[in-house]
């Protein structure tokens, strides 16, 4: 591996996913991880008029940071995803530098 990458995957944890620093202990699916749970970044990236209403309903996104190595396998796109005992569906993953980062949403009033 080069030196980029040993630093980064350092980083990733000893900072981001470290518990004393970023990271808490979220329950997903069951297991007790620590991840980051980020839903400051999630609206960046959502815009207003990007948000689904349907006579009351919304969809409540979250966005979970968490090593690709703490999860069974990689989430898919549709699938049930609970987190601290709440449903939610996969809606977008992406892998970058060994974290997985996952919107879910579930409806909500």
């Amino acid at each position: 591996m080069s030196a980029f990458k040993d630093a980064v995957n350092a980083d990733i944890n000893n900072v981001f996913i470290n518990a004393l620093e970023f990271a808490e202990p979220h329950n997903i699916n069951g297991k007790l991880i620590n991840c980051v749970v980020d839903d400051d970044i999630l609206e960046e990236r959502l815009s207003r008029t990007n948000q689904e209403y349907f006579d009351g309903v919304f969809k409540h996104r979250r966005l979970v940071f968490v090593e690709s190595n703490e999860l069974p396998r990689v989430p898919v796109v549709g699938e049930l995803f609970r987190l601290d005992g709440k449903r939610y569906t996969v809606a977008n993953v992406a892998e970058n530098m060994g974290v997985l980062d996952i919107t879910i949403e579930s409806n909500d009033q």
